[in-house]
């Protein structure tokens, strides 16, 4: 049925039925998510029993094949096959709930006809852009579970299967020694790789403050790979709001991985000109104009500029061959 001729309006019993569907959908929505993280704290907990019994078989290894030590293997990895097929369910579930969202949410945007907006067609742009890096951090917290209870399990039981595999061998058997040591370091190094992107991809935490939180970012970088960082960024904090001290995290972790991965550099400052945040370092640089030809493969610049955008913010690039890089970030207006 149209809509009433005299208003353009939707008729009430029309209106209400659309309502109901929205709400419908929107509990359904709610409570699919709770199921989905009782079964995570489920999984969780059997997940970490699993560990337990690992961590037995660890104590028992010392000796060649101890007493009782086939039994408890047994058991470890059945459990094992029992976790990998509950992780699949999870993510059925996870997938589900999310689909809900979409579905409420597009009913919630507006109707069929596309007559009467609904109340995200009011929000403003700043509004719509916060409610964007929203959804990206939720997709990435999502994303940091699945990495960790699933490659970075993986990895640990691998580790833990090469050591096992060590103690079997005899001591005289030197050549598979330095093999299975050379094949355990390798998945270490993996392991640590992937545990440093589920650090990566979860949400940052701002609650000390931005300026505390660059300056921890900035000790994990030296630490770990013993590269310089030189932090001076005081009444950053009163200039932002909370969303956006989270979205200019975001974007100098970024900066840090960049210079971590590709700048091979010695240096890198992070301080405030006027109304930018810089970030710049000593290390190789590159061509501009024969970056930007990549496109799409600028995969870490891509992120930090549609992140700059989205918070009202403009970032710009300045880089030279053998001279170094320097990301402004204009910092937006504070948002009253």
């Amino acid at each position: 049925m149209a809509n009433d001729p005299a208003t353009g309006a939707i008729p009430e019993r029309f209106d209400r039925i659309g309502v109901q569907a929205t709400e419908d959908l929107r509990g359904d929505a709610r409570r699919m998510h709770e199921l989905a993280e009782e079964f995570r704290r489920q999984y969780r907990s059997d997940l970490e029993e699993w560990m337990q019994l690992r961590a037995r078989l660890d104590r028992r290894g010392g000796a060649l094949r101890p007493v009782g030590t086939d039994a408890l293997r047994a058991e470890y990895e059945q459990r094992g096959r029992e976790l990998a097929a509950l992780q699949s369910r999870l993510k059925r579930l996870d997938v589900v709930a999310r689909q809900l969202d979409l579905l409420w949410g597009y009913l919630d945007a507006t109707d069929d006809a596309g007559d009467e907006p609904g109340p995200l067609a009011d929000e403003s742009p700043a509004a719509m852009g916060l409610r964007i890096v929203q959804a990206q951090e939720d997709e990435r917290q999502r994303m940091a579970e699945d990495i960790h209870d699933g490659p970075a399990q993986v990895l640990t039981n691998a580790i833990f299967q090469v050591e096992y595999l060590d103690r079997m061998l005899t001591p005289s058997e030197t050549d598979a020694h330095a093999e299975i040591a050379f094949l355990r370091d390798m998945l270490r190094d993996g392991l640590d790789e992937v545990r440093a992107f589920i650090t990566d991809l979860r949400p940052p935490t701002t609650d000390v403050g931005l300026s505390a939180a660059i300056a921890e970012r900035a000790s994990h970088l030296e630490q770990l790979h013993g590269i310089g960082v030189e932090v001076s960024v005081d009444g950053i904090d009163e200039r932002l709001d909370a969303a956006t001290r989270a979205s200019v995290l975001r974007i100098v972790q970024e900066a840090l991985q960049n210079v971590r991965k590709h700048a091979a550099a010695s240096r890198v400052s992070i301080g405030l000109e006027g109304d930018s945040l810089v970030i710049a370092d000593n290390g190789r640089g590159f061509d501009l104009v024969r970056f930007a030809s990549r496109g799409g493969q600028n995969f870490g610049l891509q992120f930090m500029r549609e992140r700059a955008e989205l918070m009202g913010a403009q970032l710009n690039i300045e880089s030279r061959q053998g001279e170094g890089t320097r990301i402004l970030l204009r910092l937006p207006e504070q948002r009253s």
